[in-house]
């Protein structure tokens, strides 16, 4: 077997592993930096699936990472996509509400927002309009965040591995992590050995992490987030419009989503699943695995874990387009069932890890170290987002670098 040596070797080649290298790199030029990524890419799995929203943090409870990096993440994202001009769309999101329930939810937000360091103005059904003229205006009031912008996801990452090569980076695409022992890591043909580990690989983590002898008392949950494709290239949204999200509830709802090219889709989904990465019928299902998440699936909803029971009914009215039209009312006018079907390029998994202890699912940021190896467990949304940002929390809390 070969044997190389690096200073930092980083599990996985999404957003994450590839905002690590770049903070690490900025700090340590000479840096022997190596990524290895199971795939052909670096996204082909949450960082190519992305929404390319830039999220302001007002949802997340305050004090938590989510919200700090979100914040801070937010803004470096956008300083690097204006440096290197990319493709950014400065919108701004409406959150509309769609019940009595959520009218009563927007003060919560607004000083969530204001706590978390995040601008935000209630506006009537008269701004509501002229900010998207398509909005549903029934409530006659909405929460205006001007801070949410929309990019490339593709672009972005594409473009930093291109800038993290040509530093003297070595990303190594294709390649699978045997295991980790010490600070020796396999993969097939080679070890390496590190000065540092992150794990930072997204979906299988918790798989890497317990490879390399950390014991968990997390457990594994994925969902599938799915949207639908507006037919008409015509249809435009000015803004995003996001419901008020239940705040009992992990998930935000459905709402509208666009792109570089101006289309529009609706969604997510947000259903529980049995395979880290089964995005259509029966692929990337692994048995056994689908077994062990399949009764753990089971106990949370006969316990309604989180409110997984509810979310349940609400993604039982998802299986069909008129149930799907039917969210959509409540957010945007004139969409019907005939405008839309299901985009199988742009489905999704959420890396979401749960608690037995507590039994809830985790709602923030899981960070590990143990015998320098640094394990990144729940990268959940907004790490796109917050990644730069998370990057740096990652080096300056759990990793000791050189000048």
């Amino acid at each position: 077997m070969d044997r190389s040596t690096a200073d930092l070797v980083i599990v996985g080649g999404g957003i994450v592993g590839l905002t690590l290298a770049a903070t690490w790199r900025e700090r340590d030029p000479k840096a022997r930096i190596v990524i290895l990524e199971k795939e052909a890419n670096s996204i082909a799995h949450g960082t190519g699936r992305n929404s390319g929203v830039l999220h302001s943090g007002i949802y997340y409870g305050t004090g938590s990472l989510r919200a700090r990096l979100c914040v801070e993440g937010q803004s470096l994202m956008k300083a690097y996509v204006s440096e290197h001009d990319l493709w950014m769309d400065p919108c701004g999101k409406l959150l509309v509400p769609t019940s009595d329930a959520a009218c009563d939810t927007l003060p919560i937000l607004v000083e969530r927002g204001h706590a978390n360091g995040v601008t935000t103005e209630l506006v009537d059904a008269k701004a509501m309009l002229e900010l998207e003229p398509r909005v549903e205006t029934r409530y006659g009031q909405a929460l205006w965040i001007p801070s949410t912008s929309v990019v490339n996801p593709k672009a972005v990452a594409g473009h930093l591995a291109t800038r993290l090569i040509a530093s003297g980076v070595s990303i190594r695409y294709g390649t699978p992590v045997q295991g980790i022992e010490g600070r020796d890591v396999m993969i097939p043909g080679e070890m390496i050995g590190a000065g540092a580990i992150i794990n930072a690989a997204g979906l299988h983590a918790d798989r890497v992490a317990e490879e390399a002898g950390l014991e968990l008392h997390y457990s594994f949950q994925p969902f599938k987030g799915k949207y639908w494709k507006h037919h008409d290239p015509e249809f435009r949204m000015r803004r995003l419009v996001y419901p008020v999200p239940d705040l009992q509830l992990p998930f935000l709802g459905v709402h509208t989503a666009h792109n570089e090219a101006g289309e529009v889709f609706f969604g997510p989904s947000s259903t529980p699943i049995l395979g880290r990465e089964n995005y259509r019928g029966l692929q990337g299902l692994q048995w056994g695995d689908g077994l062990r998440l399949g009764m753990g699936l089971c106990a949370k909803l006969f316990r309604n874990t989180n409110g997984l029971r509810t979310l349940a009914w609400r993604e039982a009215k998802l299986l069909t387009k008129s149930g799907v039209a039917a969210e959509l009312a409540g957010l945007i006018r004139g969409v019907r069932s005939t405008d839309f079907s299901e985009s199988l390029a742009k489905v999704g998994i959420r890396s979401q890890i749960f608690d037995p202890k507590a039994q809830r699912l985790v709602n923030d940021f899981v960070v590990i170290e143990r015998d320098g190896v640094v394990h990144i467990l729940n990268a959940i949304s907004p790490a796109f987002t917050a990644s730069f940002a998370f990057a740096r929390h990652v080096i300056d809390h759990y990793l000791t670098t050189r000048e």
